[in-house]
């Protein structure tokens, strides 16, 4: 689990108490994957890919509610985001970090998108990263959402199946991650397509 303190290094602007209140949900006990170690992971990324203040408010809040309903989570996240910043925030701001928050429930950001790529390839960063710490994430996301043996394979190949399917990153730098993501997935998918593997 990563510390804590350091995420005072990307503090919610103008507003540490909402960034202490968001937080909060990071840590809540049935986090695996989307806790604390994930949140600070999105936001060095996002710094390494040129992202500014925008997107690091997007991603403090990109899974600040997060019940494994996927849509339904990224909405209430968005919701969050609008209930604890309106009034002190600029409304352009406030609606772009709201834009960018919902953009992580596909990660298909437009073309010439250049905030909702930096903020989508953060937040799949974890998937170009060395095969050890890949694997810890999908044990980490296996556990919380609490699917095992036939469901959990079912759900997990149509998942990287699907990202498989188009380019995973969108950004230049993100871009040199592709071959190790497309490689750490492939070979994720290859194990669970084994006779008996689950």
């Amino acid at each position: 689990m990563a510390d804590p303190a350091l995420l005072s290094r990307w503090p919610l602007p103008e507003v540490p108490e909402v960034a202490q209140a968001v937080l909060a949900g990071w840590r809540e006990p049935h986090r695996r994957y989307h806790d604390v170690r994930h949140l600070q992971e999105c936001l060095e990324a996002a710094v390494r890919l040129g992202g500014g203040r925008d997107e690091l408010v997007a991603l403090w809040f990109h899974d600040a509610v997060h019940t494994n309903t996927p849509g339904v989570d990224e909405a209430a996240s968005a919701a969050l985001l609008l209930s604890l910043l309106t009034g002190r925030l600029p409304e352009p701001q406030l609606a772009e970090a709201t834009r960018l928050v919902l953009l992580t429930r596909h990660h298909r950001p437009e073309p010439g998108d250049v905030a909702g790529a930096v903020v989508c390839d953060a937040d799949l960063w974890v998937l170009g990263a060395e095969p050890n710490r890949y694997a810890q994430s999908v044990s980490d996301l296996r556990t919380e959402t609490g699917l095992d043996g036939p469901a959990w394979a079912k759900a997990r190949r149509h998942q990287l199946t699907a990202r498989l399917a188009g380019p995973i990153y969108r950004t230049p730098a993100g871009a040199r991650r592709e071959a190790r993501a497309r490689a750490n997935l492939t070979a994720e998918l290859e194990s669970l397509l084994r006779p008996g593997r689950s």
